[in-house]
């Protein structure tokens, strides 16, 4: 499993050379062997998922059509509902709530014949940097379990990358897809706002947070897009014809995307070997698909968004649903220490400060597009380092630490644009990511690129100790 495609899976079980039934005992057999280290899964329910792939051998055995996930396992990201399966939002506040309904796109997946295998690590709310929480130990990286595999969808990374599944959701507010995807050598995207239907989570940002899928393949991200995809009437805007302002919709495709290079986020802390070694990557795509490579800009000048980004995500926290859980003693006590600094700073944020981020992302929205005037896809680093140590002492990062995480990712967030990263090469032994952004509706582009990176760049990478099949 731990490098098959999620089409392979899906094939071999709609052809019967393979049950759905065995492939999941598989999966919950290498998650018993191998995820007491990485922590990767917040709950594995193997009941569940076995009653699940039955079903689907079932369907199969009466004649029914496979659907395109037939039989491939996935997990969900501990932020979003599951229907009969524990969902805490990485909380202990909500440590035994088990939801009655499913997220509109994780029914998608269902529907689509996936098997929900368990829910994977996050820390409270997706609001911390570093996949921990009061729940469990914090996620390792399986490249190297001393290192962090960011945050916050680094359960889902951690899993993937290990070969527990082919495919996860996770979450992306600014960059917790693209982040821990990148740190453990994934392919990872967030869709346009819009394209995915927010809803079934609690304590997150309304306009900033898409669900997106984490895959090694980039295959296999195009695939769960689709999947998840489309309108759905509980969320009004992602219905037909909403587009954030001052925004495009791709016009057409075209055979050869331009591309352009930017090196520098406006933000200090980058290692000159990483973007050395990303922007190569850049040069080779560029070379293979015989276009040259562009530089829109000497940099993306994240930092002077950044202030007001945060005060709408930390305001939006405190309205949907932080505020009550500060209020009541009880609840309050069992938070986080990250989540009351961050429910507390949101607290004073004023409507004016709110309306001043609002105008603030409509800038940001010309921003993007002016650097994506002459150019159909934008590569830039996804982090400008490798995957930093855990500290010793488990403590949190310095909060300024975040924006050098975010530097190159938050901004697709920000104004609505998707974005993805692909694995582009190695760095001290350690994976770093190359990131694509383009103009709304522009996710096939993007996801070719990714797997053209894949085939003719640098291969999807195994960490070693993942690579043998569990005995």
């Amino acid at each position: 499993m731990s490098e098959q495609s999620a089409r392979q899976v899906r094939d071999a079980v709609a052809s019967r050379e393979i049950s759905a039934r065995e492939v999941a005992e598989g999966v919950l057999s290498r998650i018993r062997a191998q995820d007491d280290e990485l922590h990767s899964f917040l709950t594995v329910d193997e009941d569940y998922a076995l009653a699940q792939a039955d079903a689907v051998d079932r369907r199969l055995e009466a004649g029914e059509q496979p659907g395109p996930l037939c039989g491939v396992p996935f997990s969900v990201k501990d932020l979003y509902d599951t229907r009969g399966m524990r969902t805490t939002y990485g909380s202990r506040v909500f440590a035994d709530r088990v939801p009655d309904a499913d997220a509109v796109f994780v029914e998608r997946v269902r529907r689509a014949g996936g098997v929900l295998i368990g829910k994977t690590n996050t820390p409270e709310f997706g609001i911390y940097i570093r996949t921990v929480n009061d729940l469990q130990p914090e996620t390792v990286n399986p490249w190297d379990p001393g290192r962090t595999t960011g945050g916050s969808s680094g359960g889902a990374a951690a899993s993937v990358a290990a070969g527990f599944t082919p495919i996860a959701i996770g979450s992306d507010g600014g960059g917790s897809v693209r982040i821990p995807a990148a740190l453990c050598g994934l392919c990872g995207l967030k869709p346009s706002f819009g394209s995915i239907p927010q809803g079934g989570g609690s304590v997150g940002t309304r306009r900033f947070s898409a669900a997106g899928p984490i895959t090694r393949f980039a295959d296999d991200a195009m695939l769960l897009w689709q999947v998840m995809s489309g309108p759905h009437g509980s969320d009004p805007l992602s219905q037909p014809g909403y587009l954030p302002p001052f925004s495009t919709l791709a016009q057409r495709e075209r055979t050869t995307p331009r591309l352009g290079w930017i090196g520098d986020s406006g933000v200090p802390g980058a290692e000159a070997d990483v973007i050395a070694a990303v922007r190569a990557a850049a040069e080779r795509l560029s070379d293979m698909l015989d276009t040259p490579l562009r530089s829109p800009a000497p940099s993306v000048d994240a930092a002077r968004f950044a202030g007001d980004f945060y005060a709408i995500m930390q305001a939006d926290r405190v309205s949907t649903g932080g505020a009550e859980l500060m209020a009541d003693p009880i609840r309050r006590e069992l938070l986080t220490d990250y989540s009351r600094h961050q429910f507390a700073n949101g607290a004073q944020i004023s409507g004016a400060d709110y309306s001043r981020a609002v105008e603030t992302q409509t800038r940001a929205q010309v921003h993007l597009s002016t650097l994506l005037d002459e150019v159909d896809v934008l590569l830039t680093p996804t982090l400008g380092f490798v995957a930093p140590r855990i500290p010793s002492d488990r403590s949190a990062l310095p909060e300024d630490a975040r924006r050098g995480f975010v530097a190159f990712t938050f901004l697709a967030n920000y104004t609505g644009f998707p974005a993805a990263t692909v694995a582009c090469g190695m760095v001290r032994g350690l994976p770093v990511g190359l990131q694509l952004v383009g103009r709304p509706g522009s996710e096939r582009t993007l996801m070719r690129l990714c797997r053209d990176i894949q085939e003719g760049v640098f291969a999807p990478p195994v960490p070693a100790r993942y690579a043998a099949p569990v005995s």
